[in-house]
């Protein structure tokens, strides 16, 4: 008859193992790994695009672009400098040079600038450099005399292509607005070798904007 030794119960050896060896069949418990959310991934693709749209707005345009942009403003500023010289009776030009340009008129001391804001002096965009340019300083805008009416402005060229008779003894790059509201075809081509923008009208109606390949 089997004997139990001192201080033992009944049992509790066999018990103790099986428990061992129930505890040993089962893995280590593992934490469950954690995705993201729907929200959490809306959030990171609404940042991403907040980012990549302030940087896009932090670069400067490109030339190409700033040369579109500029044949635009010249569109309108040839419309108003027709309809100055119209209004007022006194003939104005448009005076260009591979810095920039201004509007200049007839007065006593020879070619003076367009009392108007709207027709201040101005360097072509593309240049960069100082925007402002005082009116009394027009001549210094223009960067130059060209010889020709085509000439480069930095790697920009611009022609003035002029159907009507010139007068006044403006230089070939001038454009001129006499006192009566019609005049010649005109053609002002801005092109960077990629693509070209022409600034025209046939004397009548207003000054449009194409824009074509060379």
């Amino acid at each position: 008859m089997p004997t139990l030794e001192a201080g033992s119960k009944p049992g509790c050896g066999n018990h103790g193992a099986n428990l061992s060896r129930k505890r040993g069949t089962f893995p280590p418990r593992q934490r469950p790994v954690r995705g993201f959310t729907l929200l959490e991934m809306l959030v990171a693709l609404v940042i991403v695009g907040m980012v990549t749209a302030m940087a896009a707005f932090a670069l400067p345009p490109s030339q190409n672009a700033q040369m579109q942009r500029e044949a635009q403003r010249l569109s309108a500023l040839f419309d108003a400098a027709r309809q100055h010289a119209a209004e007022t009776g006194v003939p104005l030009a448009w005076a260009s040079g591979p810095g920039g340009y201004a509007f200049v008129q007839i007065g006593p001391q020879g070619w003076e600038p367009v009392d108007s804001d709207l027709l201040r002096p101005r360097i072509w965009p593309w240049l960069g450099g100082q925007r402002d340019i005082p009116p009394r300083d027009w001549r210094s805008a223009l960067g130059g005399q060209p010889r020709d009416a085509a000439y480069s402005a930095g790697s920009v060229t611009v022609n003035l292509r002029e159907g009507g008779a010139r007068s006044l003894g403006t230089p070939p790059s001038w454009l001129l607005f006499g006192s009566e509201p019609v005049g010649g075809p005109v053609q002002i081509v801005l092109s960077d070798g990629a693509e070209r923008d022409s600034v025209q009208t046939d004397g009548f109606a207003p000054f449009v904007v194409s824009r074509s390949r060379p």
